[in-house]
């Protein structure tokens, strides 16, 4: 085997979430102690899926340490560009907290849930939906992750426009900056309860010591899993696929500005998750 059928072989477990072609530029782009949180997320990945049937609960374990170690990761990269991003000090310090680092995935799906049909459908204009449709595609572009806009439609010149993922903001009606946040935060909380039956801070807390039910017994007894590795595998693959696709975006771009955009926005509700949560 040669060396480079070895690092393709040891990167495949992520390039298979998010394409060779990103992965590397992980790995060629990001800081050493970036990249150092990725590779021991994979090793858990990776390990984690030889449990399962053998050891259904360890390999959990091991896929939740695998996040929280992704989501340090990106807690890393803003250190490190502190002076291009909002202010995030308050919650980096807390960086071994199960629950601040746990609490990061849901708030990053509430965005993906938002953007997601943008992405997967394209994008138009009112009063030129049968007329423009843009298909949206990821690639890499001078050392940049961008989102190629292209027209969809037959016959459309063949040119696209390179779009930098950051410089997008959700945006409702004329509500402005803490007006959609607090919307944000809204639509969070209601989709907390009606999926969970919890508020913020009990799905928060919940989530966190749900591997320390696995991994210790209380005064009334432990607790037993009752899906299976195989059963939890795809929720895992998704939650590992955003949170790299996310750090793809980080280490390719920066916001135009702190205070407006994507980042912007996710810190906000973020930290207003924290808050709720009394984390912060």
């Amino acid at each position: 085997m040669t060396d480079t059928e070895k690092d393709e072989d040891v990167l495949r477990p992520f390039a298979d979430l998010i394409g060779r072609e990103f992965i590397e530029f992980l790995f060629d782009r990001a800081p050493r102690k970036v990249v150092s949180r990725i590779v021991k997320s994979m090793d858990h990945f990776v390990k984690a899926q030889k449990l399962g049937g053998t050891d259904d609960e360890m390999g959990v374990i091991r896929c939740i340490a695998g996040e929280e170690e992704l989501v340090v990761a990106i807690f890393e990269w803003l250190k490190l560009n502190s002076d291009r991003l909002p202010a995030h000090g308050d919650f980096i310090g807390k960086y071994k907290n199960h629950r601040v680092k746990l609490a990061f995935y849901p708030v990053l799906s509430q965005f993906r849930s938002v953007l997601s049909d943008m992405i997967r459908h394209g994008i138009t204009f009112p009063g030129f939906e049968q007329v423009l449709l843009m298909k949206i595609d990821p690639s890499i572009d001078d050392g940049r992750l961008v989102l190629r806009l292209a027209s969809s439609r037959p016959g459309a010149a063949d040119a696209s426009i390179p779009l930098n993922p950051l410089n997008i903001s959700v945006s409702r009606e004329d509500l402005d900056h803490d007006e959609i946040a607090e919307e944000l935060y809204r639509d969070f909380e209601e989709e907390v309860r009606e999926n969970n039956g919890m508020s913020v801070r009990e799905f928060v807390t919940a989530r966190a010591e749900f591997r320390n039910l696995l991994l210790y017994a209380g005064d009334g007894g432990h607790h037993a899993m009752g899906e299976t590795l195989s059963d939890l595998m795809p929720m895992f693959r998704r939650t590992y696929r955003d949170l790299l696709w996310t750090l793809c975006v980080l280490v390719g771009n920066a916001p135009s500005s702190k205070e407006w955009g994507l980042v912007s926005q996710f810190i906000d509700l973020y930290r207003r998750v924290l808050v709720e949560a009394k984390l912060v």
